[in-house]
């Protein structure tokens, strides 16, 4: 994988988004910043990381092979692929907060934004945002945020180019290996790591309302499966549930 360091920059997913633009050949590359000045999150959040003390990269997937009605597939693999090297660092608890938060012990240390680039209906490439709270042991405004070194108590600072080197050779390796007929095996993984998933949990509709239900997993799309207080599955859209523990 092609590695470009950056110091700082608006946002590294439109970054490559740029270099897409200028080689339509763009191999599999990783563009990591010292800082961004306009990192973005799922649902138009804001991704504002200490400088210096955290990771915020994006992979260019050239040519995924996956139809645009699954590109979710592409998500869940990743989202597995961050967990999976996580675990290395003996990160307690590691989950994915449906669609593709990481974390640990309930508190957040990863987000992850997917942005695919479309071509005559294909997915040309698939620009893959991570960013992962590392060291940085503050956060003021967020107090369901952690980071790789709070939450397990070192005392000295991880060293970043470490875990990126492994983040980067997982996530090499499974998008390799990708493919659209895996579906059904991505998805069983995918779930496996879901938090909360077959526990009672209260969710959030967008005009206020909340509702008991039990997470029972996801469509090949990427919605989510709850089984309401009725035993009905329901399926909910990215914006059209949130859950509130």
């Amino acid at each position: 994988m092609h590695l470009i360091k950056v110091n700082a920059i608006n946002s590294t997913n439109s970054f490559v988004r740029e270099l897409f633009r200028e080689k339509a050949e763009l191999p599999m590359t990783c563009v990591v910043a010292k800082k961004q000045l306009q990192g973005r999150g799922q649902r138009g959040t804001i991704w504002d990381a200490e400088e210096g003390k955290n990771l915020t990269f994006s992979v260019f997937f050239p040519r995924p092979g996956v139809a645009p009605a699954s590109q979710f597939l592409i998500s869940a693999t990743v989202a597995v692929s961050l967990i999976r090297s996580l675990e290395k660092f003996d990160l307690p608890r590691l989950k994915v907060k449906w669609p593709n938060d990481i974390l640990s012990a309930n508190r957040k240390v990863a987000g992850i934004l997917i942005e695919n680039i479309l071509s005559e209906g294909k997915i040309a490439g698939s620009v893959i945002g991570i960013g992962l709270n590392v060291n940085q042991e503050e956060f003021p405004e967020l107090p369901q945020a952690g980071s790789m070194k709070m939450m397990t108590g070192q005392e000295q600072d991880l060293d970043l180019d470490l875990v990126l080197e492994t983040i980067l050779k997982d996530l090499e390796q499974v998008l390799e290996n990708f493919s659209e007929r895996q579906s059904g095996a991505i998805l069983k993984t995918y779930e496996k790591c879901l938090f909360r998933r077959t526990i009672p949990s209260t969710f959030q509709l967008p005009s206020g309302q909340l509702f008991t239900g039990i997470i029972h997993g996801v469509t090949a799309q990427g919605k989510l499966l709850v089984r309401d207080e009725d035993e009905k599955i329901r399926e909910f859209d990215l914006k059209e549930v949130s859950l509130r523990y």
